[in-house]
């Protein structure tokens, strides 16, 4: 699984490789140049870019024994989509023409036009030489490298098997920790014949006859998986071996026992052989047939349960931005490597609700050097260590297995209930319901990594009460920028969805190096943005608000005076959020009164004199906002501030602005800003650290 353990797949060829295809590389499309356009007015020119010449970029396999020997993956922009099949001539008939050993494999031009292809003849860029002619090609987004792809499950006890239904019940504390009204959660579904929703699984097959879920199993015809090597280990290839996983975590999903939304129809697609491993490319063709299953039916929710991790794959991200985009939820394990999520995919897809393992204490899943994937990727953590679910062996075993492909069942099944409850609930949506009903601050992180610790949530999910009242509720959740392996620019960037609007805008670094954030506008979405070194990261907080209309109102540095203000110029609008930047790497001291902890401010932000302050400004149907300052008596290196009962977190900020703050973030709805150590850096009573949290709720319409 690659020496590190981490999966980690992601290169961006630099240097002399980056040189030879920029060499290559054709014109980009108009609409790439114009997201050039807007990167480079908000600073975020890729660093190595020729400015004169384009790129194309490759994703390469770090580790030989994840790679798919000489396949790849190239992608190209929505204006070939009518051309592949002229594209795919074009390649064949040059291949012929020099002799080159070269074989498509697969034409994508349902989810996005590319293709799968094949060939062993390498090239100076040590790629195959069509693979290298590709790149001369117009419109090439990307090419991959193909690689492989593992099952999130182990086996816990392989001798523990139970033959009697009756003596499961006694056991499945893992229902009673997400759901108080286990034994009572198919009232979500009331067995409708209608029901709207189906659970897609994309693993290996399952055995349909086990009573759990015996007449609910639909076994489709996709398959495409990677040939096995039997030889290699010591147990034999039998189809047995084919079933266990899927059908383990199929009961998990719809078990008449063991599951979580009962009676629920789950669809097999085959993307996993009998040694539980599969492709990028298989993935993505497994997604494709999804997208094909969704246009014919839009009328159907679709929930996919991806319960398998590869390395980074561009490809698999796309291919689920564009399902999730669709209407489809899809959940994933966040992997068994004890690393960060970030690494694999389709942990990583900013559109997956990434789903890591706790054990029967809600503490992190470990299992000898493996473990629970962590990091800013997951959105939520759910139980997955020693899982009883439905054995393959017969129809009425039973067996126990833990992992996040376990965890990831019990998530698909939680989201499977609440679109049945409420069918119309968009992708958003439920994810924002999801992490609202969660149980937050569980989880000891001191487990995890200490880089990772305020990264990753500390939420256990759970099945919302079947009663939810969600009328006037703000939902928000915060989302941290792609590790600094992953960027292609120098700033650190955070997206909302498109459903969501961006409130607040903040940055941290372990570091303090740092140099502030600011909203702004990169294509037709805002963009929250961070500057400073290769540790900073920018957290943005994204919330449902319907009918909503916002905008950003920037100061720029006062230099005179003490400090620099902006506020909302419109008065029907009210301040959801402040940020501030600057250029400058030693800022003076950020002077400062004392309010009192809660003290209510007027609709303005304050940054340094040598700071452009930003103020994000809103105007929807009941949005009431509040402003929170606190500024300890004594020098702390942690403090917080929490928005009061019935109001949510829509900014978080720090002051001063120099290197003892290291920044600020959103845990729930408490606002944490932390600086260093003070016996560390030595700073005076002027250098305390200010919490600046502005707090939001949607009042009903006519109440005051």
């Amino acid at each position: 699984m690659g020496t590190d353990g981490s999966g980690r797949v992601r290169w961006l060829l630099r240097a002399l490789p980056l040189v030879l295809l920029l060499l290559l590389s054709p014109a980009r499309s108009r609409a790439h140049e114009q997201l050039d356009r807007d990167r480079e007015s908000l600073g975020l020119t890729p660093p190595l870019e020729n400015q004169h010449e384009p790129t194309t970029i490759i994703y390469r396999s770090s580790e030989s024994a994840w790679k798919v020997p000489n396949t790849y993956l190239v992608m190209f922009t929505e204006s070939e989509r009518q051309q592949m099949e002229s594209i795919v001539h074009h390649l064949q008939s040059k291949a012929a023409r020099r002799s080159f050993k070269f074989e498509v494999l697969h034409v994508f031009k349902d989810l996005f036009p590319g293709i799968l292809m094949k060939s062993d003849k390498v090239s100076t860029l040590d790629l195959p030489v069509p693979a290298a002619k590709v790149l001369s090609l117009r419109r090439v987004k990307f090419i991959e490298e193909d690689s492989f792809a593992f099952a999130q499950s182990l086996l816990w006890t392989p001798h523990l098997i139970f033959r009697h239904r009756n003596h499961i019940r006694s056991i499945l504390c893992n229902l009673r920790r997400i759901s108080p009204e286990w034994n009572q959660s198919h009232s979500f579904n009331h067995s409708k014949r209608d029901n709207p929703v189906e659970v897609y699984l994309l693993g290996t097959s399952i055995q349909p006859n086990h009573l759990e879920i015996k007449g609910r199993i639909n076994i489709s015809n996709f398959e495409r998986v990677p040939e096995e090597e039997w030889q290699s280990t010591s147990a034999p290839r039998t189809q047995v071996n084919c079933v266990g996983h899927g059908t383990h975590l199929a009961a998990l999903v719809s078990g008449q026992i063991v599951g979580v939304a009962k009676d629920i129809k789950i669809h097999s697609l085959r993307v996993l052989n009998c040694q539980g491993m599969g492709t990028v490319s298989g993935i993505v063709m497994g997604l494709e047939f999804l997208w094909k299953q969704l246009v014919s039916n839009p009328s159907k929710r679709m929930v996919v349960l991806l319960p398998m991790v590869s390395g980074y794959s561009q490809s698999i991200n796309d291919a689920c931005k564009r399902l999730a985009r669709a209407g489809a939820v899809l959940v994933a394990a966040a992997g068994n490597f004890q690393s960060n999520a970030c690494a694999y995919s389709p942990a990583s897809s900013p559109e997956v609700i990434t789903v890591g393992a706790v054990d029967s204490q809600d503490q992190p899943f470990t299992q000898g050097p493996l473990g629970t994937n962590y990091g800013s990727c997951v959105d939520i953590f759910a139980p997955g260590k020693s899982i009883v679910s439905a054995n393959k062996d017969c129809t009425i075993c039973y067996v126990r297995e833990s992992g996040t492909a376990q965890a990831a069942a019990h998530v698909t099944g939680i989201a499977a209930l609440m679109l049945t409850a409420q069918p119309n609930l968009t992708v958003a949506e439920l994810r924002q319901r999801l992490i609202h009903y969660a149980i937050s601050n569980a989880i000891d992180d001191t487990w995890f990594p200490v880089e990772q610790r305020v990264k990753t949530p500390n939420l256990v999910a759970a099945l919302p009460p079947s009663t939810q009242e969600t009328g006037g509720q703000l939902f928000c959740r915060t989302v941290w920028s792609e590790p600094w392996d992953f960027r292609l620019t120098h700033a650190a960037e955070a997206h909302c969805d498109p459903e969501e609007e961006l409130l607040g805008c903040s940055s941290f670094s372990q570091s303090g190096k740092r140099q502030g954030e600011r909203v702004g506008i990169l294509g037709n979405r805002r963009v929250c943005l961070a500057f400073g070194d290769s540790q900073v990261s920018v957290v943005a907080r994204c919330c449902l608000l319907p009918r909503a209309n916002c905008s950003v109102h920037t100061a720029p540095p006062a230099l005179v005076g003490l400090k620099t203000y902006t506020h909302c110029p419109d008065p029907d609008q009210v301040l959801t959020g402040c940020s501030s930047h600057w250029e400058v790497e030693n800022l003076g001291v950020f002077p400062h009164t004392t309010p009192k902890r809660g003290t209510n401010l007027p609709r303005r932000c304050a940054g340094h004199k040598e700071a452009s302050v930003h103020a994000s400004c809103c105007h929807a149907p009941g949005l009431q906002c509040t402003t929170k300052k606190y500024r300890p008596l004594s020098p702390l290196e942690k403090v917080t501030v929490s928005c009061d009962a019935g109001w949510t977190l829509t900014s978080c900020n720090a002051h001063p602005e120099t290197s003892v703050t290291l920044g600020a973030f959103p845990v729930d709805n408490t606002c944490v800003a932390k600086h260093q150590d003070p016996e560390e850096t030595g700073r005076t009573s002027e250098e305390f650290v200010i919490v600046i949290a502005i707090c939001c709720r949607i009042q009903p319409s006519g109440q005051a």
